[in-house]
């Protein structure tokens, strides 16, 4: 059981360093598959949330862009809304 437990903690921390590069390197189109792919398998996925602001404050604050400047929190905010239901009707019809 502990074997389990270590490797989803691995493959969290992978997925963290993925998400934080991509958004680093600007890459919001790699980032946001990866975050929802997190949000799947990870309840509390909060990264992706995070990852979105963070995205916003380094490359979209820019005062003319209007409703734009804040695409990456609304787009990973909307994505992780939208999983916590998806999720659990998928893996209710599952059984």
């Amino acid at each position: 059981m502990k074997s389990l437990a270590k490797g989803k903690v691995t493959i969290r921390i992978i997925l963290d360093v993925i998400l934080f590069f991509a958004v680093l390197k600007g890459w919001w189109f790699v980032a946001l598959p990866f975050g929802i792919i997190g949000a799947w398998f990870f309840p509390y996925y909060l990264e992706l949330i995070v990852a979105g602001i963070i995205y916003d404050s380094l490359f979209g604050m820019i005062p003319e862009t209007g409703l734009w400047r804040y695409a990456g929190t609304i787009i990973s905010t909307s994505a992780f809304v939208i999983m916590i239901p998806l999720r659990r009707i998928i893996r209710r019809h599952k059984k």
